[in-house]
């Protein structure tokens, strides 16, 4: 039996196509919810259904990441004691995904990893998630990466067995959004009353001392450009530094987040998943870090490192790329799918 366990967005948002690829092929699994931001399940309901399994109080305010890990390691090690025959599935390099590699090891459990394999190959950039992922790699029976360079990085690693290249399960998420016309209404009139507008996000840990220099950067690009700015709740200073120009927004689903990525002229993001969804719509995208896990991005053309330095590259938003392959691959899901169905035949041999 197979355990999808997620706890933040960008999780849930990775795995409902593997989730909704089970379902079309009546393979049984169950899902866990560990609560990690328990807030954002509620958008995804109708695409993966309640989950089986929901860890309550995982979250309270100011708590350290040390206290996050240990409730949710403990809360799976009571879960998966009772289910040894679970193969859990983890996502991705949140605490979450950690933590029940982690339980899932240490309780004799198949840990199958998917995303498998990206790397800055710098600690500290970003925190926690290189220790997390990497980390991961160690624990992990299975490994689904989404490049050959992330295939590579495990080889340097030594981990060479159950390691499959399949893509980026992003690139079904982003399409099945597209395609089902979800978007809030509110959004699409926002969208109606701001011509040719950036998107932009700001969020990690390491950029929060840089906050204002970014924050600067964009006053002097609103002089000249809309800029759409979704605000992150950890966050919460931005609403008093940026210029009135800015369009700022409290956060969206992603139906919303779909939408305004593909009307959008691109996008200025210290986001990892933005830079796998922009090339999903074709946008160009601005990324405020010293260090990216995904490379592909920029070596497509979409995507350029730039640290804090905004508008000494705003021209590169208007750079124009036309028939690039998406270095993220496609029908991921399917190809995963496929894996998963093999392994529990040859478990059950």
């Amino acid at each position: 039996m197979f355990l999808f366990s997620f706890g933040t967005r960008p999780e849930i948002i990775k795995q409902f196509p593997l989730i909704q690829e089970m379902n079309s092929r009546k393979i049984p699994y169950k899902t866990l919810f560990s609560g990690q931001h328990e807030d954002l399940i509620k958008d995804f309901i109708d695409l993966i259904g309640q989950p089986d399994y929901f860890f309550e109080n995982i979250i309270t305010h100011g708590q350290s990441l040390n206290r996050l890990v240990s409730k949710i390691l403990e809360s799976s090690g009571k879960l998966l004691n009772q289910n040894t025959d679970f193969k859990v599935i983890v996502q991705g390099d949140t605490s979450t995904a950690f933590a029940l590699a982690l339980a899932g090891f240490q309780n004799g459990n198949d840990v199958i990893h998917v995303e498998a394999g990206l790397r800055t190959h710098n600690l500290q950039s970003p925190f926690p998630e290189e220790a997390n992922r990497t980390l991961v790699s160690k624990l992990a029976s299975f490994h689904f990466c989404p490049t050959q360079r992330a295939v590579d990085n495990l080889s340097t690693e030594g981990i060479n067995k159950n390691v499959y290249l399949v893509g980026n399960t992003i690139v079904d998420s982003f399409n099945l959004i597209s395609k089902k016309n979800l978007e809030s209404d509110e959004i699409k009139n926002l969208v109606k009353s701001i011509d040719d507008y950036i998107v932009c996000t700001l969020h990690r840990r390491e950029n929060r001392k840089n906050m204002e220099i970014l924050w600067n950067e964009l006053n002097i690009l609103s002089e000249s450009k809309n800029i759409i700015y979704i605000n992150h709740p950890s966050i919460i200073e931005a609403r008093n530094n940026l210029s009135e120009k800015i369009r700022l927004i409290e956060p969206v689903n992603y139906f919303d987040i779909v939408y305004l990525i593909e009307n959008c002229s691109g996008v200025i993001s210290d986001s990892g998943g933005m830079q796998e969804e922009v090339l999903s719509a074709n946008k160009n995208i601005l990324i405020c870090r010293d260090t990216t896990e995904r490379p592909e991005t920029i070596e497509s053309g979409f995507g350029k490192l730039i640290g804090t330095e905004i508008n000494k590259n705003k021209e590169f938003l208007e750079t124009k790329n036309s028939n690039a392959e998406n270095p993220y691959g496609k029908n991921v899901s399917t190809k995963i799918v496929d894996i998963l169905e093999e392994i529990e035949i040859q478990k059950n041999k």
